[in-house]
Order: C-alpha cells, then sequence, then structure tokens
C-alpha cells in the first residue's frame, strides 16, 4: 500500500515541470527565428531632377540609380556641367561603398550633406549630383551644407522608387573533364551560374569556379551529375 502511494505520488510530481525546464522552454520561446538570407534594397527607379535657388545661386540636383560603382561614377561624368561653378555629389552602393566630392567647395559642405541625405533616404544603389551656379553671394558653411544637403534631399524624395531583391549565392567548384564541358556550361547558363575562373589540371581535369543563387544549388549539382553521368563533381559553400 505504501509503495503504491508513493509511486502515484511520483506520478503526479512528475506532471509539475521543474523550474529548470520552464526557464529552458522560456528560453526557447524568445529566441529569434533565423534571418532570411534574401533581402532587399529601395533605389530611384529613373532620374529625378530637381532645382533649387539660394540667394541667387541655383542648385541642380539629379538622383538616379546605378548598377555599381563605376556606373555612378559614370552617371557623375556624363551628366556634370563644366561650365558650372560646382559639380558636388555622392554615391552609396551596397553597406560599404560610398564616395562624395566636394568639387572646390570648402570641406564637408557640399559631399559630405549629399551622402547624409542619400544615408537618410534609406535609398541604396544610388547617385546624387547636385550641380551648383554661383550667383554673386557667398553662403557660408551652414549656407552651403543646407543648400546641397536640402537639394539632394527633395531629389531624394521626390523620386519614384523601386524595391529590388538581393538573393543570397554560395561559391562553388565543378571538377569535370574536358569533354564534358559543353554540358557543363549549357547547364550553368540554365540556371543562371556565373563563371568565375578557370583552370586546367596536369592530369587534365578542369576546375570551374562558379557563383550562383543559393536556392537553386542542390537543383543544379543535380543537373550537373545527370548531364554528365556522374563524371563530374561539384561542391559550393555558403558566403
Amino acid at each position: 500500500m505504501l509503495s503504491s502511494t508513493l509511486r502515484a505520488i511520483g506520478e503526479n510530481l512528475n506532471l509539475v515541470p521543474s523550474r529548470s525546464s520552464i526557464f529552458r522552454r522560456s528560453l526557447a520561446s524568445r529566441r529569434a527565428p533565423a534571418p532570411p538570407r534574401a533581402s532587399s534594397y529601395r533605389t530611384p527607379s529613373d532620374v529625378c531632377r530637381v532645382e533649387t535657388e539660394v540667394k541667387k545661386s541655383r542648385f541642380v540636383a539629379l538622383a538616379a540609380p546605378c548598377a555599381s560603382a563605376d556606373d555612378a561614377l559614370r552617371f557623375v561624368k556624363e551628366r556634370s556641367d563644366l561650365s558650372a561653378s560646382h559639380n558636388c555629389w555622392a554615391f552609396r552602393y551596397g553597406e560599404a561603398q560610398y564616395r562624395f566630392s566636394d568639387d572646390g567647395e570648402p570641406g564637408g559642405t557640399a559631399g559630405q550633406p549629399i551622402l547624409n541625405a542619400v544615408t537618410a533616404s534609406g535609398l541604396d544603389h544610388c547617385v546624387v549630383l547636385v550641380t551648383r551656379y554661383y550667383g554673386g553671394t557667398q553662403l557660408g558653411t551652414g549656407g552651403l551644407i543646407r543648400a546641397y544637403g536640402g537639394a539632394a534631399q527633395s531629389a531624394l524624395e521626390l523620386a519614384a522608387k523601386e524595391a529590388t531583391e538581393v538573393r543570397a549565392k554560395v561559391d562553388a567548384v565543378v571538377n569535370a573533364a574536358p569533354g564534358d564541358l559543353g554540358k557543363i556550361f549549357l547547364a550553368l547558363d540554365e540556371f543562371a551560374a556565373e563563371k568565375i575562373d578557370e583552370e586546367y589540371s596536369d592530369d587534365g581535369s578542369v576546375h570551374i569556379q562558379i557563383e550562383c543563387e543559393e536556392e537553386v544549388a542542390e537543383t543544379l549539382k543535380e543537373r550537373l551529375a545527370n548531364a554528365t553521368s556522374g563524371r563530374a563533381s561539384f561542391k559550393f559553400w555558403a558566403r
């Protein structure tokens, strides 16, 4: 009788979770889900032109999308007016790539305020050029900062925007025989994989370094194996 009573008490006690198990479940419930590997950014969908005037100086601001840092510099070169007093600009391309220029204005009074406006707008892959036509009146440091930053802000606010999704990519290496290269490159084109490098070994095999979207990597691996009857190997890793 005593043993059965103790067994019943023990079973009832097991129904009550311990403090440690409650704490573990509480921690688990607070864990944030893994962030998605795909992301997106917003950028101007086209060139937006805004003209302002401050004490007879005209400021013409152009906000535009850019596909790369070189593309941004190309835009500045093509759209600058060499007859103007100053062509000041800034661009942001991703988190790490950004540049600006005061183009003869006092340091920190033009390019940096333009870049600040781009950053504050939340736009990326974006370039802003502000061309000044001097009107005969000095604006001073504060006046220049407000004029250039304000012109850039106006162009960015009025610009039509679009969102672009950035899909996560992986790096990969394909090892294959030269006779399979035709089939391999057809498969790479089919999955929009980009060839980065290609090397030939002494034994005649070919090593192809590529990058492709993460979501198609496994399917591409199967496609290459089927196309070459298992002769090609495919290894990939996340960035």
